[in-house]
């Protein structure tokens, strides 16, 4: 939702971002995997219980996640594979928010969690809807379909992390929010597949 109204406007946003890394050399592959790496630190800082540090490193994630398709355009260098590279580790870079969070309520809660091991279930819940959303947008297009409809994207389940890290005690708020609206933006996307497959 919030990709499709900013898009243009973030683009030329990091035009100039793009060209001036592009100009360093570095290639937008090599940026999309070095994303993955600050991203295990995001993981490493969950699972040390250091939230708030893990909150910030996941902005710097972000941001990368962002710049590599800058340096792409920039240079001239937009590929298939590159958005398939892209699109592969953003799934792996999800996991690797989630997962740590599972871990942290699951298996080394402290006294204040000890009655919310729930939250564990409700991450792992949550990290395979978010794949699920992501997967049914891919496999429509993949089809011939459109489907660039829905309430939650990657865009905002980055947003809603970031703030649930940084202001932990929102963390299971968080997850129960962006569990339910990734349910309903997979709802959205298989009847707008299906209301296509209809019309055809």
């Amino acid at each position: 939702m919030l990709n499709a109204k900013i898009r243009g406007i973030w683009d030329r946003g990091m035009k100039p971002v793009g060209g001036f890394v592009g100009r360093s050399g570095i290639t937008p592959n090599q940026i999309t995997i070095f994303g993955v790496v600050v991203q295990a630190v995001v993981s490493y800082l969950i699972v040390i219980d250091r939230l708030v540090a893990a909150g910030f490193v996941l902005i710097a994630a972000a941001l990368l996640d962002t710049v590599d398709g800058a340096v792409a355009k920039a240079r001239g260098l937009t590929t298939k594979f590159g958005a398939f590279l892209d699109s592969t580790l953003d799934r792996l870079s999800d996991a690797l928010v989630f997962l740590p969070i599972a871990w942290l309520y699951l298996a080394d809660p402290t006294p204040e969690r000890a009655d919310q091991q729930w939250v564990a279930a409700l991450a792992l819940v949550t990290l395979v809807l978010s794949l699920l959303v992501s997967y049914a947008k891919a496999r429509a297009e993949g089809l011939g379909f459109d489907c660039n409809v829905g309430l939650i994207e990657r865009a905002e389940r980055l947003i809603i992390m970031i703030l649930a890290l940084v202001f932990n005690a929102l963390l299971p708020a968080a997850l129960v929010v962006l569990a339910l609206a990734s349910l309903v933006t997979l709802v959205q996307r298989i009847a707008h597949v299906r209301k296509q497959a209809g019309a055809g």
